[in-house]
């Protein structure tokens, strides 16, 4: 879970628009820094910091304030006759810069081409999202099931059920060897659903078996 200091955007874009009108004004009230050249729309809680992100400088600059942040999320921003390569080099080249500076911050990061996603994970970036991809992935979901995005909607929505996480001691575990069964029997008592868990190397495992021995350092991600 992130801390509840200010977020940082680098770059803008129609995900970047889309994400600052999706967290609401709660999560917005934290900050919301927006590194871009582009032009950025009035939203309470946005701070534009109109500087270059892919400048090392610039991301050490005290408007930046990359040292205080809480998440950094670097969205794939296109510049004029720039090729979906070059837009995700630039986005390597930040989770590099970022990571660089503050190595302990979560970062997001946003590709194009998901063959890059190999060199993005070597400089430790904590997620991908692929921009093409997922809009891909959803549509097939609803040929194969159909009238079922709004619960896909529902999941992803902040105002809606979102997903959430936990360690063991949160969910009320002792020291003792406990199984996603556990887990998933004290979700039923707590009426919240655990969908997996998500290990100290960033492993991630969703609906692991009824067996799976999860460990302490694991955290638990869940909807309610």
């Amino acid at each position: 879970m992130t801390s509840p200091g200010p977020i940082l955007f680098c770059g803008y874009n129609a995900s970047a628009e889309a994400a600052l009108k999706e967290i609401g004004e709660e999560v917005r009230a934290r900050g919301v820094t927006v590194v871009t050249r582009n032009q950025v729309p009035d939203f309470p809680g946005v701070r534009h910091v109109a500087m270059d992100f892919l400048s090392l400088s610039n991301l050490r600059s005290k408007k930046v304030a990359l040292k205080d942040a809480s998440v950094c999320v670097i969205f794939s921003e296109s510049r004029r006759h720039e090729s979906s390569r070059t837009v995700d080099m630039h986005t390597i080249l930040t989770v590099y810069n970022v990571k660089s500076e503050n190595p302990g911050l979560p970062v997001i990061a946003e590709i194009i081409d998901q063959s890059n996603t190999e060199i993005i994970r070597d400089f430790n970036c904590d997620d991908v999202i692929y921009k093409e991809s997922i809009d891909y992935s959803l549509i097939t979901t609803c040929i194969l099931h159909p009238k079922i995005s709004p619960i896909v909607y529902d999941l992803l929505s902040e105002s809606g059920k979102t997903m959430k996480q936990r360690t063991l001691a949160e969910a009320g575990f002792g020291e003792s060897i406990v199984t996603f069964r556990d887990i998933r029997m004290r979700g039923m008592e707590e009426n919240i659903t655990y969908l997996g868990c998500i290990g100290p190397g960033g492993e991630a495992m969703l609906m692991p078996s009824n067996d799976t021995e999860v460990l302490e350092n694991y955290r638990l991600v869940y909807i309610c």
